[in-house]
């Protein structure tokens, strides 16, 4: 009987380890999106940081960090842009690359 409870604490405790390598794992992975067509609906300057919100996806809208002004400057509000943008943990997103679409 005992060496049945310890096989069964080694599994558990075994269990919960992975587990928990795996969500910490993923908290500090860096992660990456990129949508072929997301429009600007929104742009504005919070805490001296610049940020646009995105709708990535009917009535989804996610606000995205732009890092330089002059990016920030040239983003027009309504318009359809190729977005790719990086995230960790519970962290606001942040732009890598932006172009506009052209719909012709």
């Amino acid at each position: 009987m005992n060496r049945k409870w310890s096989v069964l604490t080694y599994f558990t405790l075994s269990v919960i380890g992975l587990m928990l390598i795996y969500f910490i794992g993923s908290y500090f992975l860096l992660h990456t999106s990129s949508y072929s067509s997301a429009k600007a609906v929104d742009k504005y300057v919070k805490n001296n940081d610049y940020y646009i919100s995105v709708e990535i996806e009917e009535n989804q809208i996610i606000d995205i960090i732009i890092e330089s002004k002059s990016t920030w400057d040239l983003i027009k509000v309504n318009a359809n842009y190729q977005i790719t943008y990086s995230w960790y943990g519970n962290e606001v997103p942040i732009l890598q690359d932006i172009n506009i679409v052209n719909l012709y």
